[in-house]
This record gives C-alpha cells, sequence and structure tokens, in this order.
C-alpha cells in the first residue's frame, strides 16, 4: 500500500550505477539530517561502504575477462540489495511502474476483458460490464487469434495486455474465433478509460441483512462504499456485512475514508510509526453514515491484506463489527514512490502500521529479512542471504516476552492479541475442496466446458438465466466432455504408485526425474517385471473405479460449479446473479448471518468478557 508517493527532482546522469549512489548518499544524509541517532563513525562507514560497492562495480567493468553490461550489474546490486529488505520494497523500471500506477489508480485505457490462456489460445474470459468489449459483443469463451493483424499464437498474457492497452481513443482490432461460429470474425474497437470498481457487488442478503464486497482500495472506494451503504440503508437493513476477503489493499487514505463510515467522528483510526518518521495519528474527521444500533461484521481471510487490515483493525479495536473468518495476511507496512530518475522508481518502506489499541499489523515474516554476517572471508554468488538466526537467548524468558507484550485492550476493554495481522473475533474458515473438484479447478475444466456446452444449449432452447439449472442432459454432456479431454483424476495412492514405477523401470520417467528414480534401481527379471505389469493394470483399474466413485460422491457439488461456470458465460462475471449463487454456498457468509441474526450472540462477542481467540 502507497501512504502516496513523494518525487524528487530527477538526478542527470552518466550512468544509473552513478544515479544509484548518489541516491544512496543522499538518503543516508536525510537520515542524519533527520536525527536517527546516526554518530560519525556509523556515517563513516556508510561512505567506505558505498566507495567498496563503486570500487568492486568499477573493476567489474574495468577487467572482468568479458564484457558484462552494466545494467546487469546493476540490476543485480538493486536487487541483492533488496533481498535483504522486506518484500514490499521494489524498484521499478518504467513499464514495472506503469503497471503500480494503474493498480492502484485504478484506470487505465483499455478494452475491459479478462484474458487466459487456455488449451494454448488466448481467450477471454469475462468482458467487464459497461466497457468497449462488452458494447462490441465480446463474449467469454471468444479466442482472440489476431490482434492488429498479427497472429497471437505463443503469446504471453502479459503480451498480450501490452497490446490491447493503450491510450483512450486508440482503436484495436480483435480477430475473434467463436464456438459455433464458422469463420473468425474482427472487431473494430476503440479503447477508452476502464474503470476497476471497488464495490463490484452490494445488496441485501436473507434476514434483511446488507453485504457490501470491498474488493481494493483505490481513488473511488471511500465514494463507492458511501453510496453502497447508503443504497442499503434506504432499504432497511437489519445489519450490514462488509467482505474484506481476499482485498489486497490499496491506498491509505481510501482506508481512512472506509473507516470512517462506520466510527464516531475523533476515532483514532491507524498510526503510523517510522524510524525516521515521527509518529502519526490518523483520525475519522466525519461522523459515520451507519448508526451503532446497526450490528456489522466484517470479514477478512489469509489474502485480506494493508488497507483492508486497517479498517478491519479500526472496527474490532473500537467494538464496532465483529470480525470473522480468518487470520488477515499481516501486511501492515508503509511504503513511498520516491522517484529516482526521469524514468526509474524505488517503493520504499518507510513505516510499520499500528491499531487504535497498539498492535502491529506487519506480521515477523512480511518484515525485514535482514543479511547474515559473514566471517570476514569470501563472499562469492552462492553466500546464503537469509535472515538471521535466533540466539540461544532463554527461551522461557522469550515465551513470557513475547506473551506479554502480545495483549492488547479495544476501548471496550476486551482483549485481542497482536503479532501481525487482525486476529478475527470468531475464526471460521473455509472447507478444503474435495480431491476430484480441486483436480476440476486447476484444469479450469468448468469454464471450458461452460464454452463448449452455451451454444449447445441455445440450440436445445434452453434458456439460461437466474433460475437455470443443469438438467440431466448437461451433465452427461459434462461427463462426455471430461472423456474428450482425456481428464484422469488420481487419487494420491495412485501418484505414489506411480513414483514406484517409476523408481522401478518400468514407467517412463522425465528427464528431471530421471536421476532421482534411477538411484538403486532394481534389475528385475522377465517374470517379475511381467507381475508388475498386472499390478500396475490392477491399480489402474482401481484408480479409475475411484475417480467414478469420488465423482458420483460430488455429483451436487460439481453440478454447481457447472451451472456457476454456465451463468458466468451467459451473465458475465460481474452478474449480480453470480454474486449471489456464491454466497449462498459460502460457510462463511452462513455463519455471518447466523451471528448477526442473533443480537444475543452477536452482543456477546463485543462484550469485554469476550477473548479473542489466540
Amino acid at each position: 500500500m502507497n501512504s502516496g508517493s513523494r518525487f524528487k527532482m530527477p538526478f542527470s546522469r552518466n550512468s544509473l550505477w552513478g544515479m544509484l549512489i548518489t541516491v544512496s548518499v543522499v538518503i543516508g544524509l536525510a537520515v542524519d539530517t533527520a536525527g536517527a541517532g546516526s554518530s560519525d563513525t556509523t556515517k563513516g562507514d556508510f561512505y567506505s561502504d558505498i566507495m567498496l560497492l563503486d570500487a568492486v562495480t568499477s573493476k567489474i567493468h574495468q577487467k572482468y575477462v568479458v564484457d558484462v553490461n552494466s545494467t546487469d550489474l546493476v540490476d543485480n546490486a538493486v536487487r541483492g540489495m533488496l533481498s535483504i529488505l522486506d518484500p514490499h520494497t521494489a524498484f521499478f523500471k518504467p513499464k514495472g511502474f506503469d503497471e503500480l500506477r494503474i493498480h492502484t489508480e485504478g484506470k487505465f485505457g483499455g478494452l475491459g476483458i479478462q484474458i487466459a490462456i487456455q488449451e494454448k489460445v488466448l481467450t477471454v474470459m469475462t468482458p467487464i460490464p459497461g466497457t468497449p468489449a462488452e458494447r462490441a459483443g465480446i463474449q467469454s469463451g471468444d479466442k482472440i487469434v489476431k490482434i492488429d493483424g498479427k497472429s497471437t499464437q505463443g503469446i504471453t498474457v502479459d503480451k498480450a495486455v501490452d497490446k490491447l492497452r493503450g491510450e483512450p481513443g486508440t482503436p484495436v482490432k480483435l480477430t475473434i474465433v467463436r464456438k459455433g461460429v464458422p469463420e473468425p470474425t474482427d472487431y473494430s474497437l476503440i479503447r477508452d478509460i476502464i474503470t476497476i470498481k471497488s464495490v463490484p457487488f452490494s445488496g441485501v442478503l436473507d434476514n434483511g441483512v446488507g453485504y457490501v464486497k470491498l474488493l481494493q482500495f483505490s481513488e473511488e472506494s471511500g465514494d463507492e462504499v458511501d453510496k453502497a451503504v447508503r443504497g442499503l440503508m434506504a432499504k432497511g437493513i437489519k445489519g450490514l456485512i462488509l467482505d474484506l476477503r481476499h482485498n489486497p489493499g490499496g491506498l491509505l487514505n481510501q482506508a481512512q475514508e472506509v473507516s470512517e463510515k462506520f466510527l464516531k467522528k475523533g476515532s483514532l483510526i491507524v498510526s503510523t510509526r517510522g524510524r525516521v518518521s515521527p509518529q502519526q495519528d490518523d483520525y475519522s474527521h466525519s461522523d459515520p453514515i451507519l448508526p451503532d444500533s446497526v450490528p456489522m461484521i466484517v470479514l477478512v481471510d489469509e489474502a485480506s491484506a494493508s488497507a483492508a487490515e486497517i479498517v478491519s483493525g479500526a472496527m474490532q479495536d473500537h467494538d464496532r463489527a465483529v470480525i470473522l473468518g480468518d487470520t488477515s495476511f499481516g501486511k501492515g507496512s508503509v511504503q513511498s514512490i520516491e522517484q529516482l530518475d526521469a524514468t526509474h522508481h524505488i517503493k520504499l518502506t518507510e513505516a510499520f502500521y499500528y491499531t487504535p489499541s497498539g498492535r502491529c499489523i506487519n506480521k515477523p515474516e512480511n518484515g525485514v529479512r535482514g543479511a547474515r554476517h559473514d566471517d570476514g572471508g569470501e563472499i562469492d554468488g552462492g553466500t546464503d542471504m537469509g535472515a538471521d538466526q535466533p540466539d540461544s537467548t532463554d527461551s522461557v524468558s522469550i515465551k513470557k516476552a513475547k506473551k506479554d507484550t502480545l495483549i492488547f485492550h479495544t476501548k471496550a476493554g476486551r482483549v485481542v492479541y497482536g503479532g501481525g495481522g487482525i486476529i478475527p473475533d470468531t475464526i471460521v474458515k473455509q472447507p478444503i475442496f474435495d480431491p476430484i473438484v480441486r483436480a476440476l479447478f486447476i484444469k479450469d475444466v468448468f469454464f471450458r466446458f461452460a464454452t463448449n456446452e452455451y451454444p449447445l444449449l441455445g440450440k436445445r432452447g434452453v434458456k439460461v438465466d437466474a433460475n437455470y439449472v443443469p438438467d440431466q442432459k448437461v451433465m452427461e454432456d459434462f461427463r462426455s466432455f471430461l472423456d474428450s479431454i482425456k481428464f484422469d483424476y488420481r487419487p494420491f495412492a495412485a501418484i505414489k504408485y506411480d513414483e514406484f514405477r517409476k523408481w522401478a523401470g518400468i514407467l517412463a520417467d522425465t528427464t528431471a526425474d530421471s536421476a532421482r528414480y534411477s538411484i538403486d534401481r532394481p534389475e528385475w527379471t522377465k517374470d517379475e517385471r511381467a507381475e508388475l505389469e498386472k499390478m500396475a493394470a490392477k491399480v489402474s483399474d482401481m484408480c479409475t473405479s475411484e475417480g467414478k466413485r469420488a465423482f458420483n460422491a460430488k455429483n451436487d457439488e460439481i453440478a454447481r460449479y457447472v451451472r456457476t461456470a454456465v451463468l458466468v458465460r451467459a451473465l458475465g462475471q460481474d452478474n449480480e446473479t453470480i454474486y449471489r449463487l456464491n454466497l449462498s454456498a459460502d460457510v462463511q457468509i452462513k455463519a455471518a448471518l447466523a451471528v448477526i441474526g442473533n443480537r444475543a450472540v452477536f452482543d456477546h462477542f463485543l462484550k469485554p468478557s469476550a477473548k479473542a481467540k489466540k
């Protein structure tokens, strides 16, 4: 997440390396000037180290046995420096910085399609409503075989995105192959500003409970949440679920704006503390739009990060909402964008975020990785740059210290725990996919089948709308499709048996595995090999039977995913029907509705006697 871009005057440079040295010295001077406690000795060591780095680079450039590109030297030097910092500090060349800007600003010039490589062909996953692609009639499952007359064979998604994006108002021509259409069709589209919605769906669920899905924190997030909540209040909702699951974060000011919608004016939202920067406390500056009398639940999971954790942490510490789901990611660090020259930038971690109760959001594993101190000997290309190992300090005293520092209290006096991330008031985990269902998703079977089946449904006169349910014919077609693509469900026992067969030398192994499976490989007699082949055939038959049994056992669940895939193909991913269908089977949503629908249970979680699970 970015706390804002702080751009410095670009440096004039003869080389990127000279710029890097200059920036390092300037940063060092800035740290000293800010009074970070650096002594003259420390400052002298910094200059000496920089000069040593410069000397090594110069000698490599002047005398190394082959000519090494200076850009490669600098890129790898930067990569080495970043490897001992936290995982969120990053160096950006022009293209990478443009991608970062697009992500945070939420706008770009494009067509409005989500794409992927399916069966080695560039494929439209879904068009975004209200965009040039959707207006032109581009459909899910369309194969893009040419972009501006040039074949897309062998293209990567990244390269395709580069070709499809561009200045708003500029044209691009796509050649589309569509199932059921005999000839490729050319589509001429005009690029437009594509706005990525922060709130793709909001609505009223069971028992009059409102629901808002917040996907990211971009420039319009606060306004979109405001509009969604006010719209739900006009419908007389009895409670509100704010869904921050899989929300990676975004802009700090938008986390503040979203929090202000629910917290009293003057409430502390988040604090930032860093080595150089003074502590900064951010408060709510406006009255909430949702009355305190309306119960609220915030959903988080292990993919909720950064700004999502700021909001959920503030809601928890002020006892405004029950936090439900799984412990969040723990990305609680502040990054700023520093301009290095006309085209290069660095995203630099400067501080950590703290919730109103004083909990540091950042998990240790998302913090500074550190460099191992060498022993004064040689440093070569194989040197491990991992984090320092803990010393032999008394483990009992460490545990006691950690226990004492992990306990915090909400405004009402409830106990909550630190240690990184936001630990929910009640932990509800999503069930793990059954192996057969997981195998189908890994092979992207549902979307591929829907692409084939949707035109056939039209020919049969089947109406695909919110009430559509796959009939027996569709499920038979699905099984036939699995046979046509040679879908092979391999139970765990079969996978392990294949490893044995490779070791035994009766199943061809790959080049990568050959060394592994050839160790101590036995010599088999003709009769022994024949027995092994018979055993392999029996296991294969058992796997086939197990696959059918597993499929039949999960037939209803598989049919539900087939239904969803066909509806996405017909209506688009962002359709309200798709959201409601997915929410209806969501375990965490069901739990949230149960809690918010029972006021006694809801209030229990927010009483001072209630403790967050450790």
